[in-house]
């Protein structure tokens, strides 16, 4: 399998996004919070509360409580 059929497959399989999760903000004014790993800023807000997260930072936030998957 050559490398342009292997990326078809990842993506085929939704592999490839697997990087990434969508985080709720529970909380109730806007919040901007550091990725503990990667050090890129994320910002919540009330008319923006679900923003796109690498998973390695991800993990950190979702124990605070303050966030939570989006569906």
């Amino acid at each position: 399998m050559c490398c342009g059929q292997m990326r078809g497959a990842l993506k085929a399989s939704g592999t490839a996004e697997s990087g990434v999760l969508k985080l709720l903000f529970c909380g109730h004014a806007s919040a901007s919070v550091r990725g503990s790993v990667t050090g890129q800023l994320y910002q919540f807000s009330r008319l923006e509360p679900v923003q796109a997260v690498d998973s390695r930072d991800a993990m950190p936030m979702l124990r605070t409580r303050l966030f939570r998957r989006a569906r």
